[in-house]
């Protein structure tokens, strides 16, 4: 059983999900807020959604834990101003989101009604919740904060999502894993030579290409050099000397045939 630091995720289309390395600070890429469609009137907001069924280019109405958040600056359209970014929570996910009712604080950890906000969406399917001028906001009094707590399983991830802490069995390690060569430009894997006819050198890097169960579903994988090193108990430095240590027994892209995963 392997307990996997926070992540991205991201589904594919099919059956099975793959793990992305990296997806972007969605709340750091929100659109021009002249650009949204003007909201609906309020009745057609009436019913509520939970976050795993926000519809894109829409207003919504949803009920939601603020798990984490920040006040920063930004520069759009309009200018310079500041603004509440952050991520929201439920019992079926949780997706990232923008507040531009700096008027209206919100507090960590306490729950919140959110009446008409803007549900954007980026290429690659991920969301992000616009709460405008006209959002209505609603704090809640909550006695169970199970409602609004996401335990995350790979059936449940419809949608690309960060910092998502996963827990299952490795059931394959494909053979493009272990220590790599990436060229120090475009960072492409290397083999015999760099993909895109770059001649900037490369260097090494650690990598775990495998399959990840927990029960519910499969995923695809990519363990990038940190979360590997852990998952291996060893960094960079001690895997980099196996290899070039006399009698070593480890071939490059095959070291984890020879590693044993937890």
């Amino acid at each position: 059983m392997v307990a996997l630091p926070s992540s991205s995720a991201t589904p594919p289309n099919g059956k099975s999900r793959d793990l992305l390395q990296t997806i972007p600070q969605q709340e750091d890429h929100y659109p021009d807020p002249r650009t949204l469609p003007s909201p609906p009137p309020s009745p057609e907001l009436k019913s509520q959604l939970t976050l795993s069924e926000l519809s894109a280019g829409k207003y919504v109405s949803t009920t939601t834990r603020v798990v984490f958040l920040r006040t920063v600056e930004r520069q759009d359209a309009l200018g310079s101003k500041l603004i509440f970014s952050g991520i929201l929570e439920d019992s079926t996910f949780k997706v990232p989101f923008v507040s531009h009712r700096i008027s209206f604080p919100l507090i960590r950890n306490c729950v919140y009604r959110f009446r008409s906000a803007y549900v954007h969406e980026f290429q690659d399917k991920s969301v992000l919740l616009i709460i405008t001028e006209n959002t209505k906001i609603e704090p809640r009094n909550v006695e169970d904060y199970r409602e609004f707590i996401w335990t995350p399983k790979i059936e449940s991830i419809t949608r690309p999502v960060r910092n998502t802490n996963l827990q299952g069995v490795i059931t394959t390690v494909h053979r493009n894993s272990g220590l790599v060569k990436r060229c120090n430009n475009c960072k492409s894997l290397i083999y015999d030579s760099c993909p895109n006819k770059c001649n900037e050198g490369w260097g090494w890097d650690l990598r775990v290409s495998c399959r990840l169960y927990d029960g519910s579903g499969s995923m695809k994988m990519v363990l990038t050099k940190d979360i590997a090193s852990n998952v291996l108990q060893k960094n960079l430095s001690e895997l980099i000397l196996s290899i070039t240590a006399p009698n070593n027994a480890y071939i490059n892209n095959n070291l984890y045939q020879s590693s044993a995963l937890p």
